[in-house]
């Protein structure tokens, strides 16, 4: 007779808001917490940047972690009847498929995984003393240590795009190096390219192409000998997600199928052992919040007993850049790698009144397939998420484009963009 019907095992801020999703189920529950949830350390900084509170950024950053924890707390988890338990998670099959931690023993009807894949080690010849983002904050306001100029931060995805712009906007000398041809490699590229003109605008040199041959250390900096040329920085901050994510065997001991980019799962997100779905990085691409709800929520379901396929194509998300990136479906390289018959409709924010007013130089892109069907939309700019959104509940609900030339919203929104682009859709 088993214990629970769910028992989540998680790494990360996803894994508690699972247990509860669960729990208003009517299941029974129970989670363990293998590591405390990783604090968003590169998030909290690009809003300090953005709002410029009166408090110090230690003291700043401290409050909101602590704000952003609390409705997922031990105490608010047992208020709910969802008991937490720190520590090692390890699964065994005999007697029977069960986990145990910290001497106890859990025995559920199905297993759910919420992990998060660790930044990957920095992996370049030499000898240097790398940081990590969070390292980034505290050196900030030390005194006795500061982050020393020029800031050389290694890495092309969310975190280290949205750091280098935030240490720009700080007034940092910044160079962000990226080892392919653009930043975000995963986004559209002209999307991207509309990123890093911002991120150029705030101070940041970005170089492309560039891998990493020696790292030499000085009295005081270091000298960096890439593929492109010399760079002398004064800090290297190593900001790398990893492309092949594997489960922290010193947080969960499991046997289970893992492809190239990381733990297999099939499209209901079950693994290969059919009592523990997953969720999180860990099964590869971007950390991000939306993405690991959103998957979070499907696997709950189905280790409840449905069969809810994921389905990515029409899953929204954003990247943390100022302003931010947001974007749903297919990019312009992968409609065209799928051959398939589609047109671009292009809008800018001053092309609304909201936009004109407030000198936005905001940027919206939607592929449209010849049968009227949107295949994917990016977005740079303020505000884009919720535009953007607007764009996925409508290719979640299969409504043609032409059915959005009459939506109903505020002429001073940015939403009113994708009117103009439906109706310039009809009259094509």
């Amino acid at each position: 007779m088993a214990d629970y019907d769910l028992v989540v095992v998680g790494n990360n801020a996803v894994a508690p808001w699972a247990a509860i999703a669960a729990k208003e189920q009517s299941a029974r529950v129970a989670f363990i917490a293998v590591a405390p949830a990783p604090i968003p350390y590169h998030l909290l900084l690009r809003q300090w940047v953005q709002t410029q509170p009166s408090m110090a950024l230690a003291e700043w950053v401290k409050a909101m972690a602590s704000r952003v924890q609390a409705p997922y707390s031990p105490a608010k988890l047992a208020s709910l009847g969802i008991e937490q338990i720190d520590g090692i998670a390890q699964f065994k099959t005999k007697p029977q498929f069960q986990v145990h931690c910290q001497n106890r023993v859990l025995l559920a009807h199905r297993y759910l995984l919420c992990l998060d894949a660790d930044l990957s080690a920095p992996d370049v010849p030499g000898s240097a003393d790398w940081l990590s983002p969070a390292d980034v904050l505290t050196r900030l306001e030390n005194l006795h240590q500061p982050l020393a100029d020029p800031v050389l931060v290694v890495g092309d995805g969310p975190v280290a795009v949205s750091l280098s712009q935030s240490l720009g906007r700080l007034g940092h000398s910044v160079h962000l190096l990226c080892p392919l041809n653009q930043i975000l490699p995963g986004e559209d590229a002209e999307a991207a390219w509309r990123v890093q003109a911002h991120l150029e605008a705030d101070h940041v040199n970005i170089h492309t192409h560039s891998q990493i041959k020696d790292v030499t250390p000085s009295s005081s900096s270091y000298q960096v000998t890439t593929n492109q040329g010399k760079l002398m920085a004064g800090s290297l901050v190593w900001a790398v997600e990893t492309t092949s994510a594997i489960i922290n065997p010193n947080q969960i001991a499991v046997d289970l199928r893992h492809t190239a980019q990381g733990l297999w799962v099939n499209p209901r997100l079950q693994t290969s052992c059919s009592q523990v779905y997953a969720c999180g990085s860990v099964l590869g691409g971007y950390t991000l919040a939306d993405i690991a709800r959103h998957e979070a929520g499907v696997a709950v379901n189905n280790a409840l007993g449905a069969r809810q396929a994921i389905k990515y194509g029409i899953l929204p998300w954003t990247i943390p850049t100022m302003p931010e990136l947001a974007r749903v479906g297919l990019t312009e390289t992968l409609v065209q790698e799928a051959s398939i018959p589609f047109r671009c409709f292009y809008h800018t924010y001053q092309q609304s009144d909201k936009g004109q007013l407030q000198e936005q130089t905001g940027w919206c892109k939607v592929l449209v397939h010849k049968n009227g069907q949107i295949l994917g939309a990016h977005m740079v700019g303020i505000g884009a998420a919720e535009v953007v959104h607007l764009i996925a509940l409508a290719m979640q609900k299969r409504c043609p484009v032409s059915e959005l030339a009459g939506l109903g919203t505020f002429s001073s929104s940015y939403g009113s963009l994708v009117g103009q682009i439906a109706r310039q859709w009809c009259q094509k």
